[in-house]
């Protein structure tokens, strides 16, 4: 009998008696289940602040910063070099010929949650342009603010999460009373994070005499080396032009590796627990069956056949486990919003997110069954034989 025949007869034998050991199974399933669910809810927040890499934004839409700036909080733009920018060459135009430009203003302020638990979120003074450059952002209840006017608007997270934030709520922002007259929605983006007002509203309130970052639209993305040299290399000003991959990577860079670190280490630390799991039911299901598997051997079966069964037998344990924990991550935190460091995110179990937890739970098979394929084979024939 040839390597797949005598795997194959093997490995149906093992999955068939799998029933007749439902306890120990059924630790190991269990327990593959809960390292998933923990690894999958960890990687839906992994997924869901991919909203601060930048990697969804349009490739023809650049920031510009002060020189020398990694992020909007560390720059400094004045007036004079907003308006450079927005009259550079390959910057995108309205048919009324309005540059395809906006600049804006950012404070942090304190907001308090429905929990009664104080936290601080931006608010962010955008210049009129901020229409053209982002025609996602939509007003989906109430009005737009008013320029000169202390009003704003605020996300829907925002409002779901914060005190105070309804339409016709009046917010005390470092002791100036804004009104909130309208709530908008985008993309799910970095936005959600941020109540919106008029930058020279803002900038006034606030004492500020500054913008922080200029976002532009090119007519092409062709245009790009382009325009970033015509602008840096400008001795009227002291700019960087950088991408919004780039710029999200310098300001949030070091989030989304927390994130990362602490879904793979966590994982990684549950995982260990659930091998030693598979390690008791394969071992029970090797015990079980030492004098068939010694029978086998000894007429003529190969130990190689027999590692390869007991290495399908674990996988086929730990598999149901994927989709189990996958399934409970997917019901207790798919769309459930959470606010680090005041920034808004959803929790998104995406088809990755599950296929990890596949690669995950076989490979928690297949290590807590390597130690009870190796035994399977190891023990002399004459041994097994009889002392079962």
């Amino acid at each position: 009998m040839n390597f797949l025949k005598q795997t194959l007869a093997l490995t149906t034998t093992a999955l068939s008696s799998i029933g007749q050991r439902r306890g120990s199974s059924l630790v190991t399933i269990v327990g593959v289940s809960t390292v998933v669910a923990v690894l999958a809810s960890l990687l839906a927040m992994s997924e869901g602040a991919t909203i601060f890499t930048g990697e969804s934004a349009r490739r023809d839409e650049l920031v510009v910063l002060g020189k020398g700036a990694d992020s909007p909080t560390q720059s400094v733009l004045s007036r004079e070099t907003m308006l450079a920018v927005g009259n550079a060459p390959y910057v995108k135009h309205a048919a009324d010929g309005t540059p395809y430009m906006t600049a804006s203003s950012m404070v942090n302020v304190d907001a308090i949650k429905k929990d009664g638990t104080r936290s601080q979120i931006f608010l962010v003074g955008w210049t009129p342009g901020v229409a053209l450059v982002q025609p996602e952002v939509k007003i989906v209840e109430g009005r737009l603010y008013q320029p000169a006017v202390h009003e704003v608007v605020v996300s829907d997270p925002i409002r779901k999460m914060y005190r105070g934030m309804d339409i016709g709520d009046h917010i005390t922002l470092r002791g100036t009373e804004w009104t909130v007259v309208g709530v908008f929605a985008g993309n799910d983006s970095v936005g959600d994070s941020v109540l919106r007002a008029d930058a020279d509203t803002v900038m006034s309130t606030f004492g500020r005499t500054t913008f922080q970052q200029v976002l532009v639209i090119l007519d092409s993305t062709a245009d790009i080396p382009a325009f970033k040299q015509a602008v840096e290399e400008n001795p009227a000003i002291d700019v960087a032009v950088k991408t919004i991959a780039e710029s999200f990577k310098a300001t949030f860079g070091q989030l989304n590796n927390l994130i990362d670190f602490l879904a793979y280490f966590v994982g990684a630390v549950m995982a260990s627990g659930a091998i030693f799991g598979a390690l008791n039911s394969l071992y029970a299901s090797v015990d079980s069956r030492r004098r068939e598997l010694a029978t086998l051997r000894a007429i003529g079966f190969n130990g190689l056949p027999i590692i390869v069964s007991v290495l399908i037998e674990g996988m086929a344990l730990a598999l149901p486990g994927a989709f189990v924990g996958s399934g409970v991550a997917w019901a207790l935190f798919n769309g459930h919003v959470v606010t680090p460091a005041g920034l808004i995110f959803k929790l998104t179990v995406t088809p990755h997110v599950v296929r990890e937890a596949v690669a995950w739970s076989l490979a928690i098979g297949l290590i807590g069954a390597s130690l009870p394929a190796l035994r399977a084979v190891r023990v002399p024939v004459v041994t097994a034989l009889r002392d079962t």
